[in-house]
């Protein structure tokens, strides 16, 4: 049922705080509600009316559902309704006058489905009757004034003495009034009203009353006095009288208006006549006299008025009408020749080259140009050209000085232009632009543009910009700025091989000695194109091959002193990687070797290999298995280690038996060495069993009883030389002085993840007993943190990832912190030919679907009145700590955080004699009753074992049988339990997350029920496939249970946060944390 909290989680708290206020004092009114079904879920709706702040009434209706205490929908006519991100008070108060009617009335027979009371009634919307009139007089007028419809006559005269227009009117049918005055025409049109003008003429100002050439007028001036007012009363009868000025924002709506019918106006010459419009621009006459001393200009007369679109000529009856952007370039010679050469003007001879270079061609376009006594060739300058001359005084300083040559004059363009002399200014203020371009600064002293402290500047200059100069003019170098060459790359040649265990790079240019090669390649940056040497040259880095080396170098953390005599060593796991980036396209000059390349063929094509299945699981093995056992098989043929990264549930453990047994088969049941298999404690029988029954010819020890008898074992191994040794690595940490003693033809580690931390007493471990190859099985490479990749691989191929502070600077930070995506594919890249990882739903097509539904829990009452004050707790005391203080408390944050996921779960897990409801407990049970009842059966996880002991003491009293496993249950009893669930009628598995995630096979359950969200989906989805693996018939449902509206559903977020970076590394599981800033965790408690 919905609640006040409910209600403060969908506000504001000052929202909440005023809504309340109205509700205390009463300002809801008229509530009625009803009940019903949509979509098949029940929802109250529940209108009413509330006295705003300002004795306004606002009508609100809501819709809500009671059930989930979600309000659905929420409207409001308040002003401010629109500009909340959640309800207003207006809609609070009436939620709240809601809760407290339902409260009194839940003992009352009345239904929620009673009929309401009748709604008060309602008043239109301010303003509407005026719309309404107009409809209303527009037929008024055609029943009232038939003769007249049509005909009314509103007809404009203009005046322009100058250039403002000003305009009077005259209405009339057959007789013509004055129009006295236009604010009262205007607001007579705007009401309908009907006006007297004289005998001759009174009538209903509609538009319909006005012939259709006058309505354009009767609208321009609506629209432009009232600006979108429907009445402006006596303002417009005291501003607008009898003229109307006409300034040009106003006058392309008047002549396009006006346009419509005859239009009447005179113009300075003070003649009265009917104008005509015309599109285009006039021919005028523009007459050039010379003398001795300059030329005399005239222009014929014809008045300009320019509005916000167009420019207007009037001439002799007809109005021009032209494009505003086609005479803005004569607009101003126009304005001064109106007014100051009316009569004409004169212009000096000083000015003449000026005038004919930059103004006549212009004045050409527009005017029909008549010349007398003058050639304006005569004033024109010589056609120009230029010359650059570059020197470098000093090392990282370009100096260039620009001289325009006309015949034998020379002109520095640095200089000030005078604009008089017979100068192609246009031409040289283009050249001095272009030339500019590739300078930063300039020097007045020296009149010379200058390049300074500026090497990638100079150096496009010197590769770019000098030719390009050179196609525009003459160009003199110095010789310090010709000894400042652009070398090309040099032209290295490569070659790859194998020489015993290692790889061996050879490099050699002859263009360049190596040691100048290895600066480069030491000091290559990518987003720089050149590499400056000691004499001031630069090496253009534009070539991919030298690209392409850095980027090994740099990536293979290749030091300078290995490759000083140019042959460089590098393990031989490195292959691929070398293979993959040194493409026959790479701009280098390469050489494989036959070892080589018969290496990296070998790994490409594993299913080509000449490995056999072993003939008794040949049947048995899926395909995508048999392909596992190759790639396993090459690996070890080829000396690397791998990480078989399958899914969950797709038979690891078989593909490593596959191979062991092949292992047994060609070294003829005597392979020398015996192999070793560590794993989780809780899956040592399981592997022992697994063995037994698909290899029965493999000796098989699990060494997992005391010390004096696990040591005995190991010797007796030893000694025979074969034989499969399982042991977990609680014990390998325990034993590890007599395993760093023997020898091992294979480790195989299974749940790799248990080294996930490289300083554990387990992870150093396994990485000390020796062994010939080493596989990692494990569904999770990534969980948490890159470093877990790191440890993996440190165990397989120590180095591979380099030393680990390295890979966190080069490649977990930017990748996890910077999301860097160059880096996170440069690791994939490095780590796909060892990483082998297939889903279930890309090679088990047979295998029944997985559905996953979240399904939310609402708290209530008791249980969420804690988790609030939890919450608020938790916040006041996150907002006085610094991030220094928050640092050192994590530990105790993240044990309250676990306080707040059991109140979730149910608040007795944390309060002691709490006898209240858990909402999830309720959701849980229902779901397993409604299980329970179709035949299914259920794993239930959580990771508190308390909670599954309430949980089992609600199966008991509903008389629901069920098994529980958990950290407490020992090795042997576990094998039981799940061989027993599988086989009988035990309805619920309860299991504990943590002991129970991994190496179970309970396919015979089809229902899985998270209790509660961990941190990590990861974690999650291992327990989940429990039930969907191989051997599952049924499809899989998989209910996660997550109280709404608290941290649980910020974790669920938090679970996908991460799962794309993943992805694109390892095609994996997510990485999550269960570490956090002071504001990510205050944004988590939100």
């Amino acid at each position: 049922m919905l609640s006040r909290t409910d209600i403060r989680r969908e506000c504001h708290k000052v929202t909440f705080l005023k809504g309340d206020d109205l509700n205390q004092r009463g300002a809801v009114q008229n509530l009625h509600w009803t009940k019903e079904l949509e979509d098949g879920f029940e929802v109250v709706s529940m209108e009413a009316s509330v006295s705003g702040s300002h004795g306004n009434l606002y009508d609100v209706k809501l819709k809500i559902d009671e059930d989930y205490r979600e309000v659905l929908e929420s409207d409001c006519e308040c002003p401010a309704f629109y500009s909340y991100s959640g309800l207003c008070k207006h809609c609070v108060a009436v939620l709240l006058d809601y809760i407290e009617e339902r409260k009194e009335q839940r003992m009352r027979p009345r239904a929620l489905s009673a009929v309401p009371a009748a709604p008060r009634p309602r008043t239109s919307t301010y303003g509407f009757d005026g719309i309404l009139n107009q409809y209303v007089y527009r037929d008024k007028v055609n029943l009232m004034q038939p003769d007249i419809l049509g005909r009314v006559r509103l007809e404009p005269y203009f005046y322009l003495p100058a250039e403002n227009m000003r305009v009077e009117f005259k209405i009339g049918c057959t007789r013509m009034y004055v129009l006295k005055n236009i604010g009262d025409f205007v607001n007579a049109v705007a009401r309908n009203e009907q006006v007297f003008y004289g005998k001759e003429l009174e009538f209903y100002h509609h538009p319909e009353a006005f012939t259709p050439e006058s309505r354009p007028l009767v609208r321009f001036l609506q629209y432009s006095l009232l600006k979108g007012s429907s009445y402006m009363g006596n303002y417009l009868s005291t501003v607008y009288k009898r003229d109307l000025n006409v300034t040009p924002e106003l006058i392309d709506d008047f002549l396009d208006a006006a346009g419509a019918g005859p239009l009447m106006g005179e113009t300075a010459d003070g003649i009265a006549r009917e104008w005509s419009f015309r599109e285009g621009e006039p021919v005028r006459r523009l007459e050039i006299s010379g003398d001795s001393y300059g030329i005399s200009i005239k222009l014929q007369r014809m008045q300009l008025v320019t509005g916000k679109r167009y420019g207007y000529f009037f001439d002799e009856g007809t109005i021009w009408k032209t494009d505003r952007e086609r005479i803005e370039e004569i607009r101003e010679f126009l304005i001064y020749m109106d007014s100051f050469g009316k009569s004409g003007l004169y212009v000096a001879g000083t000015e003449l080259p000026a005038f004919a270079r930059d103004m006549l061609p212009v004045l050409q376009e527009h005017f029909e140009v008549e010349m007398r006594n003058f050639s304006p060739e005569e004033y024109l300058p010589e056609e120009a050209s230029f010359e650059i001359y570059l020197d470098a005084p000093q090392r990282d300083l370009l100096t260039c000085e620009l001289y325009a040559v006309y015949g034998e004059e020379k002109y520095n363009l640095f200089d000030s232009l005078d604009l008089t002399e017979r100068r192609d200014a246009r031409r040289e203020m283009l050249m001095k632009g272009l030339v500019g371009e590739f300078f930063n600064a300039y020097d007045p002293g020296k009149r010379q543009m200058v390049l300074s402290s500026d090497e990638e500047r100079l150096f496009l200059f010197l590769q770019e910009g000098i030719p390009r100069l050179q196609e525009l003019c003459e160009v003199y170098i110095s010789d310090a700025v010709r000894a400042m060459r652009v070398l090309p790359a040099p032209h290295v040649s490569v070659g790859v091989s194998i020489a015993g265990d290692l790889l061996e790079l050879t490099l050699q240019s002859e263009e360049m000695p190596m040691d100048q090669l290895i600066s480069i390649l030491s000091r290559y940056d990518r987003k720089k194109k050149y590499y400056r040497l000691k004499n001031g040259s630069f090496v253009d880095l534009g070539d991919e091959g030298i690209r392409t080396l850095a980027q090994l170098k740099q990536e293979l953390m290749i030091a300078d002193s290995a490759m000083e005599d140019g042959v460089v060593s590098l393990p031989r796991y490195r292959a691929m990687y070398l293979d993959g980036s040194l493409k026959e396209d790479s701009g280098l000059s390469l050489q494989k070797g036959k070892s080589f390349r018969a290496l990296v063929r070998n790994m490409k094509t594993v299913e080509d290999n000449d490995f056999e299945v072993p003939p008794e699981l040949d049947g048995i093995l899926r395909g995508y298995q048999k392909q596992g056992f190759l790639w396993i098989k090459t690996l070890k043929a080829n000396g690397f280690g791998g990480i078989l990264a399958d899914d969950m549930g797709l038979g690891k453990t078989l593909q490593v038996i596959a191979f062991l047994l092949s292992e047994w088969k060609e070294s003829g049941e005597n392979p020398g060495r015996p192999w070793l298999i560590v794993c989780p404690a809780s899956l040592v029988f399981n592997w022992k069993s697994e063995v037994e029954r698909f290899a029965p010819v493999l000796p098989v020890y699990a060494a997992a009883g005391g010390a004096g008898e696990r040591k005995q074992l190991l010797e007796q191994a030893a000694r025979e030389k074969k034989g499969v040794i399982i042991t977990s690595y609680e014990l390998l940490r325990r034993d590890i002085d007599i395993y760093t003693g023997m020898d091992f033809a294979c480790e195989v580690i299974d749940e790799a993840q248990f080294i996930k931390n490289h300083s554990t007493q387990a992870a150093r471990a396994v990485k000390q007993v020796p062994a010939g190859f080493r596989l990692a099985l494990t569904g999770t490479p990534v969980e948490n943190r890159l470093s877990e990749l790191w440890s993996i691989f440190d165990y397989l191929m120590p180095g591979f990832l380099f030393s680990y502070s390295r890979f966190r600077e080069e490649m977990e930070t930017p990748i996890v912190s910077r999301e860097d995506e160059e880096t996170a594919v440069r690791l994939h890249k490095m780590i796909r030919p060892f990483v082998l990882r297939r889903l279930k739903k890309d090679v088990l097509t047979d295998l029944p679907d997985k559905i996953e539904k979240p399904m939310m829990a609402v708290m209530e009452g008791e249980q969420s009145s804690l988790y609030d004050a939890h919450v608020q707790r938790l916040i006041a005391v996150l907002t006085k700590q610094t991030d220094q203080e928050f640092a050192g408390t994590q530990i105790q944050v993240l044990s309250e955080l676990t306080k707040l996921r059991q109140i979730c779960c149910d608040p007795g897990l944390l309060f002691d004699g709490y006898e209240g409801d858990s909402a999830k407990t309720r959701l849980c049970m229902e779901l397993i009753r409604n299980a329970a009842e179709g035949g299914h059966k259920v794993l239930l996880f959580s990771q508190f074992t308390s909670m599954l002991e309430r949980l089992k003491s609600a199966l008991a009293k509903e008389k629901i049988s069920y098994y529980t496993l958990d950290g407490s249950t020992p090795k042997v009893r576990r094998m039981e339990l799940v061989e027993s669930f599988n086989r009988d009628d035990t309805q619920v598995f309860c299991i504990s997350l943590k002991a129970g995630g991994t190496g179970l096979n309970l396919t015979a359950a089809d229902i899985v029920i998270h209790f509660d969200p961990w941190w990590n989906v990861a974690v999650q989805n291992q327990a989940t496939d429990r039930a969907h693996r191989i051997g599952q018939r049924n499809v899989v449902t998989v209910y996660k249970l997550i109280a709404k509206g608290t941290i649980e559903e910020k974790i669920t977020a938090l679970q996908e946060k991460k799962k794309a970076l993943a992805d694109s590394i390892l095609g994996g599981e997510e990485m999550g944390r269960a570490s956090f800033t002071r504001e990510e965790l205050m944004e988590i408690l939100k």
